[in-house]
């Protein structure tokens, strides 16, 4: 009786280790209000006759999501934190940044400072920067983009040049988190816990002819 106890410990304990490391990734999505300060920068060269602007230079609203290995906790005051994944867009993609959150007493995020950028090379590549922050409700979201236009001329070679827009608001947006996702058991380990169940009843029963 004692080894078939502490073989059903032995495989609980092992199938635990996956669903804990799974259980607690937490997604918060963010939605910023819209810009009312924009502005395109398109400082053509003179003499031009037609231009070509990339169709992705305007910048919008911040919208998008973070996920975190574990949800944020209570009480933070300006923590700062990795996320596994960011996906933010703001007329481009912003993937990278840092990140400090403060909560309330129930883990809501109830103030931040974020900075992100994107980048993505090559021809019609571009540049993506943008803040977002609220500070006791005060704060807003800002975001600029730089690329590459170009100048068309009557006479001579078309020209390349810097340029860009930028877009900000004074309005914090909104943080929203569902729950954490359901325990999951990677495959692997739950393999190897079956093998070890599997090898305890094989042990049980090979005692069990040895006594009788």
């Amino acid at each position: 009786m004692t080894y078939k106890i502490l073989g059903s410990v032995a495989v609980v304990a092992l199938l635990a280790g996956p669903i804990n490391a799974n259980a607690q990734s937490t997604t918060y999505t963010y939605q910023g209000a819209a810009f009312v300060d924009g502005s395109f920068n398109i400082p053509a060269p003179a003499g031009w006759t037609s231009l070509y602007v990339p169709p992705n230079i305007a910048v919008g609203p911040l919208n998008g999501f973070i996920t975190l290995s574990a949800p944020l906790g209570d009480n933070l005051n300006n923590v700062s934190v990795t996320p596994t994944f960011v996906d933010i867009f703001s007329g481009s993609f912003l993937f990278r940044g840092a990140f400090a959150f403060s909560t309330n007493g129930t883990g809501a995020i109830d103030g931040w400072s974020i900075s992100l950028n994107g980048d993505v090379p090559g021809p019609g590549g571009y540049r993506s920067s943008a803040t977002s922050v609220d500070r006791g409700g005060v704060g807003g979201d800002s975001a600029t983009m730089s690329t590459t236009c170009t100048a068309f001329f009557s006479a001579g070679s078309p020209q390349s040049f810097g340029c860009g827009s930028t877009g900000s608001n004074t309005t914090p947006g909104v943080w929203t988190s569902p729950a954490a996702k359901a325990p999951e058991i990677d495959p692997a380990s739950a393999a190897s816990g079956l093998t070890l169940l599997l090898g305890g009843v094989a042990v049980l029963r090979g005692r069990r002819r040895l006594e009788s």
